[in-house]
């Protein structure tokens, strides 16, 4: 076997290993998929993992990073908006300009062509129409990538 056909099988297993979550959230609330982001962001800041979340507009992530700076010094997530501060978890709009390549939360409604630089990739969605015909599509494009997403129902009985 050549050096270039055992890069591209290693490229290819690696591509295929990676981890891709989909949390439904029983819920059509923004707000409530908000709490499970910053619930989902503690739980990764915790396990002292780094992580970039894609928001769907530049708007967006500056709204969520007030929020953060909003809540109880006890609770805060030590995050940055866009690279502006060194700290494990970014939040960006559209467009990621550096990546962490550990986690990725893709709250964005397109699929994330950049999932395969990332160890895992976490889609969260909530049952606004919108979001879970746009979830749907994403699945189909994991699925076609060759990547089994594994799903997580919050808040079914």
């Amino acid at each position: 076997m050549t050096s270039s056909s055992s890069e591209q099988t290693s490229a290819n297993k690696t591509q295929t290993q990676a981890d891709v979550l989909f949390y439904v959230l029983n819920s059509n609330q923004p707000a409530e998929r908000e709490a499970f982001l910053s619930k989902l962001l503690n739980t990764i800041w915790k396990q002292k993992r780094l992580c970039d979340v894609r928001f769907a507009n530049q708007a967006d992530a500056t709204r969520y990073d007030l929020t953060l700076w909003d809540a109880k010094p006890q609770s805060f997530i030590h995050h940055g908006l866009e690279n502006n501060v060194n700290a494990p978890i970014q939040l960006y709009g559209e467009q990621i300009s550096l990546k962490c390549k550990d986690v990725l939360i893709n709250l964005h409604p397109e699929f994330p062509t950049i999932h395969n630089q990332y160890q895992r990739t976490i889609e969260v969605l909530d049952q606004s129409d919108y979001l879970i015909k746009m979830g749907r599509e994403r699945w189909k494009l994991y699925k076609q990538a060759g990547i089994e997403p594994t799903v997580h129902k919050i808040g079914f009985e």
